[in-house]
């Protein structure tokens, strides 16, 4: 991660660019692998919006 970090910035992207997007390949990869955790995540947050138009 470490070399990609350093190759990435070599490349032009800033730190933080490069890291954004090692975060949101995780978090796409953690999703893909638990599909089910991303209909919780509606799921709750759907509840919470009824919540608030009560």
């Amino acid at each position: 991660m470490l070399e990609l970090l350093g190759d990435a910035q070599v490349a032009g992207w800033t730190k933080e660019e490069v890291l954004a997007a090692m975060i949101e390949v995780a978090e796409n990869t953690n999703l893909a692998m638990h599909p089910n955790a991303l209909l919780s995540v509606e799921t709750e947050l759907r509840k919470l919006m009824k919540k608030k138009d009560v």
